[in-house]
Formats: C-alpha cells, sequence, structure tokens
C-alpha cells in the first residue's frame, strides 16, 4: 500500500545506506516523477546527516485534479559532488506516493450528519475548479551517464533561438519596396543595348599581318648584325696587323744599336797532313 501524502504539504525524503560499516564519503540525490507520465517533477539534492544518512525536505505540489495522482520517488547513491557518477555498491531505492487530499481529525464532526470523506473531496475540487492554476515549471530531467553531452549544448542553442524570434518585431512584414525594386532592375536589363559581338576573324587577320611584319624585321636586324660583325672582325685583323707592323719596324733601329755580334772568321785554312808513302821495297820486283 502506498503511502498517501498530503498536498501543500512538507515530506522529508530520506535515504540511509544499508552498511553502516562503509565509512566513505557519498552524496545521494533523488529524483521525482509523475509515475503515470514519467514526467520528471523536481530534483532533490539530500544533505548529509552523519551515519549514512541523507535527508531533504520537500514541499508537496498541490493536486488539481482533486482526485489524487502517484509520485515515483528514486534514491541514488554517487561517489563525487558533481552527480556523475554512480557508486557501484549501492543500487537506486525506488518508492511510491499518492498525493490526495486526506480528512484530518480536526476535521470531522461528530454525530449523525458529519461530513465525509467524498464530500470533503468534492467541495474541494469544486473550488479548486474555480481557481485558475498555472502549471509549475518542469524541472530537466537529470542526465543519464550514457547521454550524449551535445544534447545540453542542442538545448542552450534551441533557447537562444527561441529568444531571437521573440525578440523579432511583431508587424507583419511588407515586401512591396523590395518588389518595386526589382521590377526597376528587371526593367533596366531589358531597356540596356546589348554589345554586339567582337568579329575574332578580322582580329585574326591583324594579328597574321603584324606577325609578318615582325619576322620580317627580325629577319633584317639579323643580316645586318652578322654584316656588322664581319665587318669589325675585318677591321679588327686589319689594324692589328698594321700595329705589330708598325711595332716592330719602330723598335729594330734602337734594338740594332746596342747589339754586339762575334762571327768567328779563318783567313788561311788549316791544312792537312799528307799521308807519308811507304819506302819502295825493289825487292818487290823480284818476286
Amino acid at each position: 500500500m502506498s503511502l498517501v501524502l498530503q498536498p501543500q504539504a512538507t515530506f522529508v525524503v530520506v535515504r540511509q545506506i544499508a552498511n553502516h560499516t562503509d565509512t566513505a564519503t557519498y552524496y545521494v540525490r533523488a529524483v521525482v516523477r509523475n509515475a503515470y507520465t514519467d514526467t520528471v517533477i523536481t530534483n532533490l539534492d539530500l544533505e548529509d546527516k552523519g551515519s549514512q544518512r541523507f535527508k531533504k525536505n520537500w514541499h508537496v505540489p498541490a493536486d488539481p485534479s482533486g482526485q489524487g495522482f502517484y509520485i515515483s520517488i528514486v534514491t541514488s547513491v554517487y561517489t563525487d559532488s558533481g552527480y556523475t557518477t554512480k557508486s557501484e555498491n549501492y543500487g537506486d531505492e525506488e518508492n511510491t506516493y499518492l498525493i490526495q487530499e486526506r480528512v484530518l481529525g480536526s476535521q470531522k464532526v461528530g454525530g449523525g450528519g458529519g461530513v465525509d470523506a467524498r464530500t470533503v473531496r468534492r467541495i474541494i475540487s469544486e473550488e479548486i475548479a474555480k481557481i485558475e492554476v498555472k502549471p509549475e515549471k518542469e524541472v530537466e530531467p537529470e542526465m543519464e551517464e550514457d547521454d550524449d553531452p551535445r544534447v545540453d549544448e542542442l538545448i542552450t542553442e534551441v533557447q537562444r533561438l527561441r529568444n531571437a524570434v521573440e525578440q523579432l518585431p511583431k508587424e507583419p512584414v511588407t515586401l512591396s519596396p523590395v518588389l518595386a525594386r526589382l521590377n526597376d532592375v528587371i526593367q533596366a536589363v531589358e531597356d540596356k543595348e546589348v554589345t554586339p559581338p567582337t568579329d575574332i576573324e578580322a582580329l585574326g587577320v591583324v594579328f597574321d599581318s603584324k606577325l609578318n611584319e615582325f619576322l620580317l624585321e627580325l629577319e633584317q636586324t639579323r643580316a645586318e648584325l652578322l654584316t656588322t660583325i664581319t665587318d669589325v672582325g675585318d677591321t679588327f685583323n686589319t689594324n692589328m696587323k698594321t700595329a705589330v707592323v708598325e711595332a716592330v719596324t719602330e723598335a729594330t733601329p734602337n734594338a740594332m744599336k746596342g747589339a754586339s755580334f762575334s762571327v768567328p772568321m779563318q783567313l788561311n785554312p788549316p791544312q792537312q797532313e799528307k799521308k807519308q808513302e811507304p819506302a819502295f821495297n825493289i825487292n818487290q820486283l823480284a818476286r
């Protein structure tokens, strides 16, 4: 049987860690949901009261329907103050509660024609129906460990876009000036005289003529350059020969003045000695 919570009353959410010998530091968070729609009503970060006991006072919401509704409170144990890493030693604990108006003892009427709980519930429902109840702002659900962190960035960008849209002027936008300006541009384009196409063929003829003239001048320049080079070479050879002859002619007399020559001369050539003939032996005639 579910515990009945009185609307608009204070309820204490409690979580006691089962292992009393565990002295590690933990953090406990409670997530309160509408048990039927699974919508998160609020997140409660429980306070450490020592001895591994955690608690938080919570203001129970109203029951606009008057018929009551169920809520689910799940408490989880974390190892960090940012509530991002759950403890491997302790699982989640869930409890279900019924939020519904109760008839307290002081409201009971003694003797005979007392008002029963159903009548009280009906009267309260009728009175509540007359009151415009603003829906409570829903708290964003807790991000699980495996949620993509880019979801928060997407939500932020969507909110920024929503704010920008809300700041746009509410007056209807008229496009008449824009359309009129576009019509003027179109008319100006239609009235503009079309430039005739360029005669490419005539341009090619002129180019060929100029190219031929340039080549002819280049050939004439080449011939003149060769002639000039030949003339310069001939002039250089002639001038060089003349300069050498003049230099030799001018230097010869001066060189001869200080020159001395030694020529060996023999007026009487040496006479060769005559061979002496052996004496004639007359005895050889007798043989």
